[in-house]
């Protein structure tokens, strides 16, 4: 037997937005929030708290000068540190996640491999017998 998900709602959403200035700064903050969804746990309602309705969270796309910032750290070895890459790239106005520099990353590569293997096949079914290297440099 399969779980179903229990998305959260618009409806939600705000109810949470007002629980957490309701209760902010008491001890056990998610504890409190969560028993107000009965089928939500304190680390759901932290975790979409800290991820998605956070007002300051930058929703927008990531500018020009966040992608490369993002991509120079990646570049980096051993620098996935999300949470040092969302630090370094926020704004005291305009917050970033750990998780939107990941998914950015991962959707990014994923778009490129994508892509690669488009011009592979497209090489391999023309029949031509050219060295194929220069694509996957």
């Amino acid at each position: 037997m399969s779980r179903g998900r229990n998305k959260w709602t618009c409806e939600d959403d705000q109810k949470l937005r007002t629980l957490f200035k309701t209760y902010q700064g008491q001890q056990k903050l998610w504890q409190l929030i969560s028993n107000w969804f009965p089928k939500r746990n304190s680390k759901s309602c932290r975790e979409r708290w800290t991820f998605h309705v956070n007002p300051e969270i930058n929703h927008l796309p990531f500018a020009h000068d966040e992608q490369k910032y993002i991509l120079s750290r990646v570049k980096q070895p051993g620098t996935t540190d999300w949470v040092a890459i969302a630090e370094g790239i926020s704004r005291p106005y305009a917050r970033r996640t750990a998780l939107q520099c990941k998914n950015f990353v991962n959707n990014r590569q994923r778009r490129i491999n994508g892509e690669v293997e488009k011009l592979t096949d497209q090489y391999k079914k023309s029949g031509d017998r050219m060295n194929l290297g220069f694509i996957l440099n």
